[in-house]
Protein backbone atom coordinates (compact mmCIF):
# COMPACT_ATOMS: atom_id res chain seq x y z
CA UNK A 1 0.00 0.00 0.00
CA UNK A 2 1.25 3.35 -1.07
CA UNK A 3 1.09 5.97 1.91
CA UNK A 4 0.29 9.29 -0.41
CA UNK A 5 0.12 12.25 2.35
CA UNK A 6 3.04 10.98 4.11
CA UNK A 7 6.63 9.01 4.32
CA UNK A 8 7.69 7.45 7.94
CA UNK A 9 11.40 7.54 7.62
CA UNK A 10 12.02 5.77 10.48
CA UNK A 11 10.36 2.66 8.27
CA UNK A 12 12.15 4.16 5.16
CA UNK A 13 15.23 4.83 6.20
CA UNK A 14 15.78 3.72 9.98
CA UNK A 15 19.82 4.34 9.97
CA UNK A 16 19.30 7.80 8.36
CA UNK A 17 21.19 10.32 10.32
CA UNK A 18 20.85 13.95 10.11
CA UNK A 19 23.76 16.38 9.60
CA UNK A 20 26.14 18.05 7.47
CA UNK A 21 30.03 17.50 7.55
CA UNK A 22 30.76 21.28 6.69
CA UNK A 23 34.38 20.57 5.22
CA UNK A 24 31.61 18.75 2.29
CA UNK A 25 31.39 22.19 1.12
CA UNK A 26 35.03 22.81 1.10
CA UNK A 27 37.47 22.52 -1.43
CA UNK A 28 39.61 19.32 -0.70
CA UNK A 29 42.29 21.68 -0.65
CA UNK A 30 41.31 24.53 1.46
CA UNK A 31 43.03 25.77 4.37
CA UNK A 32 40.24 25.53 6.62
CA UNK A 33 39.86 21.54 6.41
CA UNK A 34 43.06 21.03 8.60
CA UNK A 35 41.90 23.34 10.49
CA UNK A 36 38.32 21.91 11.31
CA UNK A 37 39.90 18.26 11.55
CA UNK A 38 41.99 20.26 14.46
CA UNK A 39 39.26 20.87 16.42
CA UNK A 40 37.53 17.91 15.87
CA UNK A 41 41.26 16.42 17.10
CA UNK A 42 42.05 19.36 19.86
CA UNK A 43 39.34 21.41 21.05
CA UNK A 44 38.64 21.31 24.82
CA UNK A 45 36.16 24.10 25.33
CA UNK A 46 32.64 24.24 25.03
CA UNK A 47 30.26 26.93 23.34
CA UNK A 48 28.43 28.87 25.96
CA UNK A 49 24.28 29.19 26.16
CA UNK A 50 22.18 31.08 27.37
CA UNK A 51 18.87 30.13 29.32
CA UNK A 52 16.62 33.04 28.57
CA UNK A 53 14.01 33.84 31.59
CA UNK A 54 11.06 36.26 29.70
CA UNK A 55 7.98 37.76 31.28
CA UNK A 56 9.54 37.72 34.66
CA UNK A 57 8.54 40.11 37.37
CA UNK A 58 11.60 39.55 39.39
CA UNK A 59 10.37 42.47 42.21
CA UNK A 60 8.27 39.55 43.56
CA UNK A 61 10.15 36.95 45.95
CA UNK A 62 7.72 34.50 44.77
CA UNK A 63 9.54 34.58 40.83
CA UNK A 64 13.26 35.77 42.90
CA UNK A 65 12.35 32.11 43.91
CA UNK A 66 11.98 30.16 40.53
CA UNK A 67 15.00 32.09 39.26
CA UNK A 68 17.89 31.67 42.14
CA UNK A 69 19.99 28.89 43.63
CA UNK A 70 22.01 29.80 46.52
CA UNK A 71 19.43 30.22 48.81
CA UNK A 72 17.13 28.10 51.52
CA UNK A 73 13.84 29.05 49.89
CA UNK A 74 14.67 28.76 45.87
CA UNK A 75 12.20 26.30 43.93
CA UNK A 76 14.09 23.00 44.17
CA UNK A 77 13.12 23.43 40.53
CA UNK A 78 15.02 26.94 39.67
CA UNK A 79 16.84 27.93 36.87
CA UNK A 80 20.03 27.94 38.53
CA UNK A 81 19.28 24.52 40.64
CA UNK A 82 18.07 23.00 37.50
CA UNK A 83 20.80 23.92 35.34
CA UNK A 84 23.67 23.08 38.24
CA UNK A 85 21.92 19.33 38.35
CA UNK A 86 22.03 19.67 34.59
CA UNK A 87 25.63 20.21 35.01
CA UNK A 88 26.62 16.94 36.94
CA UNK A 89 25.08 14.79 34.37
CA UNK A 90 27.11 16.32 31.22
CA UNK A 91 26.40 13.16 29.30
CA UNK A 92 22.98 13.67 29.00
CA UNK A 93 23.14 17.50 29.14
CA UNK A 94 25.76 18.91 27.46
CA UNK A 95 26.45 20.95 29.88
CA UNK A 96 29.86 20.95 32.22
CA UNK A 97 29.88 24.41 33.18
CA UNK A 98 28.59 26.41 36.79
CA UNK A 99 26.38 28.50 35.54
CA UNK A 100 26.61 32.74 36.22
CA UNK A 101 23.36 33.61 38.43
CA UNK A 102 22.75 37.11 37.96
CA UNK A 103 19.73 37.61 40.56
CA UNK A 104 22.09 35.00 43.37
CA UNK A 105 25.42 37.65 42.81
CA UNK A 106 22.63 40.21 43.14
CA UNK A 107 21.16 39.23 46.46
CA UNK A 108 24.80 38.49 47.63
CA UNK A 109 25.52 42.13 46.77
CA UNK A 110 23.26 43.33 49.37
CA UNK A 111 24.58 40.95 51.92
CA UNK A 112 26.48 43.78 54.50
CA UNK A 113 29.45 41.33 55.26
CA UNK A 114 30.29 42.66 51.94
CA UNK A 115 31.19 45.77 53.05
CA UNK A 116 33.03 46.90 50.05
CA UNK A 117 29.85 45.91 47.84
CA UNK A 118 26.48 48.09 48.09
CA UNK A 119 27.07 51.33 50.28
CA UNK A 120 25.37 54.08 50.99
CA UNK A 121 26.32 57.58 52.72
CA UNK A 122 25.87 57.48 56.76
CA UNK A 123 24.57 61.53 56.24
CA UNK A 124 22.30 60.55 53.55
CA UNK A 125 21.35 56.60 53.26
CA UNK A 126 19.42 57.41 49.94
CA UNK A 127 22.53 58.15 48.17
CA UNK A 128 24.55 55.15 46.95
CA UNK A 129 28.05 55.66 47.05
CA UNK A 130 30.52 54.61 44.74
CA UNK A 131 33.35 52.33 44.58
CA UNK A 132 35.87 55.43 44.89
CA UNK A 133 33.77 56.97 47.86
CA UNK A 134 36.20 56.77 51.26
CA UNK A 135 34.88 53.88 53.11
CA UNK A 136 34.68 55.95 56.34
CA UNK A 137 31.57 57.67 54.60
CA UNK A 138 30.03 55.11 53.56
CA UNK A 139 28.25 52.28 55.29
CA UNK A 140 26.97 48.43 54.17
CA UNK A 141 23.49 49.13 52.38
CA UNK A 142 21.69 46.39 54.24
CA UNK A 143 23.01 47.36 57.92
CA UNK A 144 20.43 48.02 60.41
CA UNK A 145 17.83 47.24 57.49
CA UNK A 146 14.89 45.50 59.48
CA UNK A 147 14.09 43.00 58.93
CA UNK A 148 17.59 41.93 58.28
CA UNK A 149 19.12 40.05 55.18
CA UNK A 150 18.97 36.61 55.48
CA UNK A 151 19.87 33.01 53.71
CA UNK A 152 16.10 32.79 53.73
CA UNK A 153 15.12 35.54 51.77
CA UNK A 154 12.92 36.86 54.33
CA UNK A 155 13.70 40.96 54.19
CA UNK A 156 15.39 41.04 51.34
CA UNK A 157 13.93 43.42 48.69
CA UNK A 158 10.95 43.36 46.41
CA UNK A 159 8.84 46.34 44.96
CA UNK A 160 9.85 49.53 43.94
CA UNK A 161 13.19 48.87 46.29
CA UNK A 162 14.50 45.69 44.78
CA UNK A 163 14.23 47.85 41.32
CA UNK A 164 16.48 50.51 43.08
CA UNK A 165 18.88 48.32 44.20
CA UNK A 166 19.48 46.48 40.94
CA UNK A 167 19.80 49.79 38.97
CA UNK A 168 22.98 50.46 41.24
CA UNK A 169 24.17 46.91 41.06
CA UNK A 170 24.26 46.92 37.26
CA UNK A 171 26.19 50.51 37.27
CA UNK A 172 28.78 49.23 40.03
CA UNK A 173 32.04 48.17 38.34
CA UNK A 174 33.13 44.25 39.40
CA UNK A 175 36.27 45.15 40.98
CA UNK A 176 38.41 42.86 43.18
CA UNK A 177 37.05 44.40 46.55
CA UNK A 178 33.48 43.69 45.09
CA UNK A 179 33.72 40.60 42.35
CA UNK A 180 29.42 40.31 43.05
CA UNK A 181 29.05 43.36 41.22
CA UNK A 182 26.79 43.46 38.36
CA UNK A 183 28.38 46.35 36.35
CA UNK A 184 31.11 44.22 34.16
CA UNK A 185 29.61 40.63 34.65
CA UNK A 186 25.86 40.82 34.19
CA UNK A 187 25.58 44.58 32.42
CA UNK A 188 24.67 42.30 28.84
CA UNK A 189 22.72 40.05 31.00
CA UNK A 190 19.39 41.75 31.71
CA UNK A 191 17.27 43.36 29.24
CA UNK A 192 14.59 45.99 30.27
CA UNK A 193 11.44 47.57 28.14
CA UNK A 194 12.16 51.45 26.23
CA UNK A 195 8.58 52.41 27.70
CA UNK A 196 8.26 51.52 31.83
CA UNK A 197 11.98 50.38 32.52
CA UNK A 198 10.58 46.57 33.13
CA UNK A 199 12.75 43.41 33.38
CA UNK A 200 11.25 42.05 30.14
CA UNK A 201 14.33 39.13 30.06
CA UNK A 202 17.42 37.73 31.41
CA UNK A 203 20.07 35.04 30.68
CA UNK A 204 21.69 32.59 33.00
CA UNK A 205 25.05 31.85 31.34
CA UNK A 206 26.61 28.46 31.02
CA UNK A 207 29.02 26.64 28.54
CA UNK A 208 28.47 22.96 26.86
CA UNK A 209 30.85 20.20 26.86
CA UNK A 210 33.41 20.26 24.21
CA UNK A 211 31.22 19.32 20.95
CA UNK A 212 33.50 17.32 18.59
CA UNK A 213 30.93 15.76 16.07
CA UNK A 214 27.72 17.42 13.87
CA UNK A 215 26.06 14.85 16.35
CA UNK A 216 27.18 16.11 19.46
CA UNK A 217 26.08 19.99 17.67
CA UNK A 218 22.69 18.43 17.08
CA UNK A 219 22.49 16.27 20.62
CA UNK A 220 23.77 19.54 22.56
CA UNK A 221 21.02 21.76 20.68
CA UNK A 222 18.17 18.97 21.69
CA UNK A 223 19.17 18.47 25.11
CA UNK A 224 18.99 22.46 25.58
CA UNK A 225 15.56 22.83 24.61
CA UNK A 226 14.44 19.80 26.66
CA UNK A 227 16.18 21.03 29.89
CA UNK A 228 14.24 24.66 29.34
CA UNK A 229 11.30 22.87 27.93
CA UNK A 230 10.95 21.20 31.52
CA UNK A 231 12.04 24.28 34.02
CA UNK A 232 8.92 26.19 31.73
CA UNK A 233 6.69 23.69 32.51
CA UNK A 234 7.55 23.13 36.14
CA UNK A 235 8.05 26.90 37.63
CA UNK A 236 5.98 28.90 35.25
CA UNK A 237 8.80 30.85 33.89
CA UNK A 238 8.98 30.84 30.17
CA UNK A 239 12.48 30.19 29.29
CA UNK A 240 14.78 29.11 26.19
CA UNK A 241 18.03 28.33 25.70
CA UNK A 242 20.24 30.14 23.12
CA UNK A 243 23.91 29.85 21.79
CA UNK A 244 25.84 31.23 18.33
CA UNK A 245 25.72 27.65 16.68
CA UNK A 246 21.66 26.91 17.51
CA UNK A 247 20.35 29.43 14.50
CA UNK A 248 22.65 26.22 12.65
CA UNK A 249 21.46 23.55 13.95
CA UNK A 250 17.68 24.37 14.10
CA UNK A 251 17.07 22.40 11.38
CA UNK A 252 17.21 18.89 12.35
CA UNK A 253 14.83 19.84 14.70
CA UNK A 254 12.43 19.52 11.89
CA UNK A 255 14.50 18.11 9.31
CA UNK A 256 12.54 14.62 9.66
CA UNK A 257 8.94 16.33 10.09
CA UNK A 258 9.75 18.80 6.50
CA UNK A 259 10.74 15.73 4.68
CA UNK A 260 7.90 14.01 5.38
CA UNK A 261 5.76 16.81 4.64
CA UNK A 262 7.23 17.78 1.23
CA UNK A 263 7.53 14.49 0.03
CA UNK A 264 3.87 13.31 0.94
CA UNK A 265 2.69 16.50 -0.98
CA UNK A 266 5.13 15.57 -3.74
CA UNK A 267 2.94 12.37 -4.10
CA UNK A 268 -0.28 14.10 -3.27
CA UNK A 269 0.84 16.67 -6.44
CA UNK A 270 2.21 13.50 -9.09
CA UNK A 271 -1.39 11.60 -7.91
CA UNK A 272 -3.80 14.63 -8.36
CA UNK A 273 -2.13 15.89 -11.59
CA UNK A 274 -1.44 12.47 -13.53
CA UNK A 275 -5.05 11.38 -12.83
CA UNK A 276 -6.39 14.43 -14.06
CA UNK A 277 -3.90 14.34 -17.02
CA UNK A 278 -4.21 10.69 -17.98
CA UNK A 279 -7.95 10.08 -17.26
CA UNK A 280 -7.65 7.24 -14.74
CA UNK A 281 -7.69 6.73 -11.42
CA UNK A 282 -5.84 3.58 -11.69
CA UNK A 283 -3.31 4.54 -13.69
CA UNK A 284 -2.32 7.44 -11.62
CA UNK A 285 -2.10 5.30 -8.23
CA UNK A 286 0.19 3.04 -9.96
CA UNK A 287 2.82 6.09 -11.23
CA UNK A 288 2.51 7.56 -8.11
CA UNK A 289 3.43 4.00 -6.18
CA UNK A 290 6.25 3.55 -8.47
CA UNK A 291 7.89 7.13 -7.97
CA UNK A 292 7.03 6.69 -4.24
CA UNK A 293 9.11 2.86 -3.90
CA UNK A 294 11.76 4.68 -6.43
CA UNK A 295 12.28 7.48 -3.64
CA UNK A 296 12.26 5.46 -0.41
CA UNK A 297 15.22 2.78 -2.40
CA UNK A 298 16.68 6.22 -2.57
CA UNK A 299 16.58 6.78 1.20
CA UNK A 300 17.39 3.51 1.54
CA UNK A 301 20.62 3.47 -0.24
CA UNK A 302 21.76 6.95 1.71
CA UNK A 303 22.84 4.95 5.06
CA UNK A 304 25.13 2.49 2.77
CA UNK A 305 27.09 5.57 1.16
CA UNK A 306 26.95 7.39 4.61
CA UNK A 307 24.84 10.49 3.17
CA UNK A 308 23.02 12.14 6.44
CA UNK A 309 19.74 13.72 5.84
CA UNK A 310 20.31 17.34 5.65
CA UNK A 311 18.81 20.55 3.45
CA UNK A 312 21.09 19.28 0.25
CA UNK A 313 19.95 16.20 0.65
CA UNK A 314 16.14 16.81 1.38
CA UNK A 315 16.21 18.64 -2.29
CA UNK A 316 18.11 15.92 -3.75
CA UNK A 317 15.32 13.41 -2.92
CA UNK A 318 12.57 16.23 -4.13
CA UNK A 319 14.64 16.03 -7.52
CA UNK A 320 14.62 12.57 -7.62
CA UNK A 321 10.92 12.35 -7.18
CA UNK A 322 10.85 14.46 -10.34
CA UNK A 323 12.92 12.36 -12.67
CA UNK A 324 10.94 9.16 -11.28
CA UNK A 325 7.77 11.25 -12.33
CA UNK A 326 9.18 11.99 -15.49
CA UNK A 327 10.24 8.48 -16.48
CA UNK A 328 6.90 6.85 -15.18
CA UNK A 329 4.53 9.50 -16.98
CA UNK A 330 5.72 8.65 -20.42
CA UNK A 331 5.36 4.86 -20.37
CA UNK A 332 2.09 5.42 -18.77
CA UNK A 333 0.88 8.21 -20.85
CA UNK A 334 1.49 6.12 -24.14
CA UNK A 335 -0.15 2.95 -22.16
CA UNK A 336 -3.55 5.01 -22.42
CA UNK A 337 -3.00 6.68 -25.50
CA UNK A 338 -2.44 3.47 -27.46
CA UNK A 339 -5.47 3.13 -30.15
CA UNK A 340 -7.25 -0.45 -30.54
CA UNK A 341 -6.63 0.30 -34.24
CA UNK A 342 -2.85 -0.38 -33.49
CA UNK A 343 -1.07 -2.95 -35.35
CA UNK A 344 -0.20 -4.83 -32.24
CA UNK A 345 -3.37 -4.37 -30.22
CA UNK A 346 -6.00 -6.85 -31.26
CA UNK A 347 -3.19 -8.53 -33.86
CA UNK A 348 -3.78 -11.44 -32.09
CA UNK A 349 1.04 -11.76 -32.02
CA UNK A 350 0.93 -11.46 -27.86
CA UNK A 351 -0.14 -15.29 -28.15
CA UNK A 352 -1.79 -14.41 -24.66
CA UNK A 353 -4.15 -17.67 -25.42
CA UNK A 354 -7.24 -18.53 -23.19
CA UNK A 355 -6.79 -15.01 -21.71
CA UNK A 356 -9.82 -12.74 -20.70
CA UNK A 357 -10.24 -10.23 -24.10
CA UNK A 358 -9.36 -7.43 -21.87
CA UNK A 359 -6.12 -8.89 -20.11
CA UNK A 360 -5.13 -9.54 -23.66
CA UNK A 361 -5.57 -6.09 -24.55
CA UNK A 362 -3.64 -4.63 -21.74
CA UNK A 363 -0.60 -6.93 -22.27
CA UNK A 364 -0.77 -5.51 -26.01
CA UNK A 365 -0.98 -2.05 -24.93
CA UNK A 366 1.87 -2.46 -22.19
CA UNK A 367 3.66 -4.28 -25.06
CA UNK A 368 3.13 -0.99 -27.27
CA UNK A 369 4.00 1.36 -24.77
CA UNK A 370 7.46 -0.17 -24.02
CA UNK A 371 8.54 -0.52 -27.69
CA UNK A 372 7.62 3.01 -28.49
CA UNK A 373 8.60 4.69 -25.82
CA UNK A 374 10.87 2.58 -23.97
CA UNK A 375 14.15 3.36 -25.48
CA UNK A 376 13.53 6.68 -25.36
CA UNK A 377 13.28 6.67 -21.60
CA UNK A 378 15.76 4.44 -21.16
CA UNK A 379 18.06 7.28 -22.70
CA UNK A 380 17.08 10.07 -20.93
CA UNK A 381 17.94 7.74 -18.00
CA UNK A 382 21.56 7.51 -19.26
CA UNK A 383 21.77 11.26 -19.50
CA UNK A 384 20.27 11.64 -16.34
CA UNK A 385 23.49 9.10 -15.13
Amino acid sequence: MVWVGSLDLGVCAPDLTRHIDQRLALPSDSYLVPYFDSVDTYLDVGPPVYFVAKDVDVTKQFNQRALCGRFTTCLESSVANRLEAERKRPDTSFINQPTASWIDNFLGWLNPINDECCRVHKRDPSTFCSDRTPARLCRPCYEGHDPAWNITMDGLPEGEEFTRYLRQWLESPTTAECPLAGGTSFGEALAFSSRDSQLEASHFRTFHSPLKSQDDFINAFAAAHRIADEISEETGVEVFPYSLFYVFFDQYAHIVNITQEVLGLGLASVLLITALLLGSWRTAIIVTGVVAMTVVSVMGVMPLWDISLNAISLVNLVISLGIAVEFCAHIARAFMNVSSSSSVVGSGLSGHFGQPEGQKERDERVHVALVDVGPSVRLLWFYWL
